[in-house]
């Protein structure tokens, strides 16, 4: 026991050190430092390598749904134009206008590399709206014909078919309001010609109207060429423009058709370098399909009646079958496309395909529309 003396204190105890040095706060800031780099450091290669992933993800995703698109279109090219057991067969699905550059297309040594137009095909699927009733000319099949080179308006009667919305037979007013300016129309003869039935196609440069006499619905249209042959600015589908002689026809009679035409078109825009879109046109409706396209090639398997073409080999120059797209059986479609491309400096990986700071990837699939003929004999 410490015994106090009288005027004098207990002796303090030394007191206990509370806190951290400042050595031991530079250490762990240090420590601190060091790991929170690393960290940041793999975090930023993660979130590349995520952006990447998402990318191809959607870039996939995006192959996908552009191909299930077409195919159901293809699937169903030519539908409407089969009128009866007198046509049993339609000479024209699709249509398709290879490009085929003879000197590079793409710009690749821009960043990304830029494509021109010159680079895709374009492929159209022929469809009628089967919302309007097939007209048929006035004119006697025995005595002069409706000439579509003469630059006349053709008066089309309306036969007695049913509206299957109403359950009510079609006026002569109502199918003329359902051709409007611009429209393209088929003109279809009912008279089997060699092994096709002829045709030919218009567009219209005024809406359609009621005629008194004779009865029925007035079209006026830009007259075709010779032998219903047509520039491309009357034939944006490219039916007529290069089809063989023998599949055309400027002639037409009560037995013949005529019929409004509601195609599919699918094209590559450029008009933004930075994202070819593919594109969807119908009726005056243009879509995008996809972003990011930088490869679109169509080809088709064609039979003759007698001989294989291509052996069912897909040519990719319609010209080789003559632009006789009545000889097409199947049709193939390759999509090219890629991510959106990279702006950042450290990304140097470039793809093999053309140089680009971005991923691709390509699919293909094969549709046989079914509205084709199958008897090929």
């Amino acid at each position: 026991m410490t015994r106090i003396l009288p005027g004098r204190q207990a002796p303090r105890r030394k007191a206990i050190a509370a806190g951290f040095s400042l050595l031991e706060v530079s250490v762990a800031m240090a420590v601190f430092l060091v790991v929170s780099a690393t960290a940041f450091t793999l975090f930023s290669r993660h979130e590349s390598l995520l952006g990447a992933e998402q990318g191809i993800a959607g870039l996939n995703i995006g192959l996908r749904n552009a191909l299930s698109q077409i195919q159901i279109d293809v699937v169903n090219a030519g539908s409407g134009v089969i009128q009866g057991p007198q046509i049993p067969a339609w000479p024209v699905g699709v249509t398709i206008i290879n490009s085929n550059p003879s000197s590079a297309c793409n710009v690749t040594t821009t960043n990304p590399p830029q494509y021109t137009a010159t680079c895709f095909d374009t492929l159209n699927v022929v469809m009628v709206d089967a919302n309007t009733p097939p007209l048929s000319p006035s004119n006697s099949c025995s005595g002069a014909s409706f000439d579509t080179t003469a630059g006349t308006p053709l008066v089309g009667t309306v036969p007695a078919v049913i509206n299957p919305a109403t359950g009510l037979n079609w006026t002569t007013a109502q199918v003329a309001a359902r051709f409007v300016t611009g429209d393209q129309i088929l003109f279809m003869s009912g008279t089997v010609t060699g092994t096709t039935y002829p045709y030919t196609t218009a567009l219209l440069t005024a809406a359609g109207a009621t005629n008194a006499s004779p009865a029925g619905v007035k079209l006026t249209f830009t007259p075709t060429l010779a032998g219903g042959a047509n520039n491309a600015s009357n034939d944006p589908i490219s039916m007529t423009t290069a089809a063989p002689a023998g599949d055309l026809t400027n002639l037409y009679c009560a037995q013949d058709f005529v019929l409004r035409l509601l195609p599919i078109q699918y094209t590559v825009s450029v008009t933004n370098t930075a994202d070819p879109q593919l594109v969807r046109k119908q009726a005056g409706v243009t879509n995008a399909v996809m972003d990011q396209v930088i490869g679109f090639k169509v080809g088709a398997a064609t039979w003759n009646n007698t001989l294989f073409i291509s052996n069912f080999n897909y040519d990719y120059l319609a010209s080789d079958y003559l632009n006789d797209f009545t000889l097409v059986r199947s049709v193939r479609v390759t999509i090219i496309g890629r991510t959106a491309p990279s702006t950042d400096p450290n990304y140097h990986y470039r793809n093999p395909f053309d140089l680009g700071a971005y991923q691709i990837r390509g699919s293909s699939i094969v549709v046989d529309p079914r509205n084709l003929t199958m008897g090929n004999d």
